[in-house]
């Protein structure tokens, strides 16, 4: 067996080659496949007036399918995921990538007087980069509405971020999961698994630092995925990983069954200095990688995450 050296943690050697060799992921069952719905552009309003411009790509899977909500860097834009998305498009996941407020096309905010006004990132001021966990918001609420249309399940939801990014996943999925519970409804506790890409603790004062004080944070499934070769994020990446162990499960690394089950965080070193959306271009596993996680952690676990009508939740 090829040893697999990109992959520290608490996996096999058997595992490891299974969640990081693509062609193990890349078998696909023979017979007709139904056509994949092609990627539609969207817009939605964040609670403070911001115009958010994002793609969807539906997935098949109707109240199985996975929703995935995928958050671009600083300066980035949304197509960066494109081939990300489509690969879990494929597998049934639905996913949606918005472009963040003063990011790409979502420039464009209505203030209580009716005006406009034009956002632009590098202007922003600490509480403009807070505001941002809105844009995350608006996702959810989006995704919400094709969950009680049957067409995907919000109970599974992943969220995913690239540097910057990553910031605003572990933020918004903190206010998620600590959203307080209502009589009448299910609020919040959606998501179920993070990765992370070139994860920043810290960007122009906005930290990561309560979020990791949150204790269903620092128990959640994650991936965090991070080039061997980056000299700054490669161990950044390694200290956030061993700063999370405590707090999973171990398992018996001789037995690839109770891996498969029970492995629930994880640390990917490419052999790469790329970072963030770069780790998921042509030629490295790490596209694959995600796409096994989700799998792994998710859709093996439907039965724990059963689609319920939130309707009420609007």
């Amino acid at each position: 067996m090829r040893k697999c050296g990109w992959i520290s943690g608490l996996l096999s050697i058997g595992l490891v080659c299974w969640l990081l060799h693509p062609a193990a992921a890349l078998a696909q069952a023979t017979g007709p496949k139904a056509k994949i719905p092609a990627p539609e552009d969207v817009n939605f309003e964040t609670k403070d007036g911001v115009n958010i411009r994002a793609t969807f790509y539906a997935g098949l899977a109707k109240k199985e399918s996975i929703p995935v909500i995928m958050i671009h860097g600083w300066e980035g834009a949304r197509g960066e995921y494109d081939a990300l998305a489509k690969s879990l498009q494929e597998a049934g996941s639905s996913c949606l990538v918005p472009d963040l407020r003063g990011h790409g096309q979502s420039t464009s905010q209505k203030l209580a007087d009716g005006s406009t006004k034009t956002l632009a990132a590098d202007k922003f001021r600490p509480s403009e980069l807070d505001a941002m966990v809105l844009d995350v918001e608006a996702c959810k609420k989006f995704l919400m509405e094709r969950n009680n249309r049957g067409e995907l399940n919000i109970n599974a939801l992943c969220v995913i971020g690239a540097d910057f990014g990553c910031i605003l996943a572990l933020r918004w999925s903190a206010l998620d999961l600590t959203a307080p519970p209502l009589l009448a409804y299910k609020q919040g506790q959606d998501v179920k698994a993070i990765v992370l890409l070139s994860p920043l603790q810290a960007y122009k004062g906005l930290t990561v630092r309560d979020a990791l004080a949150v204790p269903d944070i620092k128990r959640i499934s994650m991936m965090i995925v991070s080039g061997k070769s980056d000299n700054k994020g490669a161990p950044e990446a390694k200290r956030l990983h061993q700063s999370l162990q405590t707090f999973h499960a171990k398992v018996n690394s001789n037995d690839q069954e109770d891996v498969k089950k029970n492995q629930d965080l994880f640390l990917v070193q490419p052999d790469t200095s790329l970072q963030g959306t770069k780790l998921l271009g042509p030629g490295l596993p790490v596209i694959v990688n995600i796409g096994k996680f989700i799998e792994l952690r998710l859709k093996n676990k439907l039965a724990d995450y059963s689609w319920s009508d939130r309707k009420r939740a609007e």
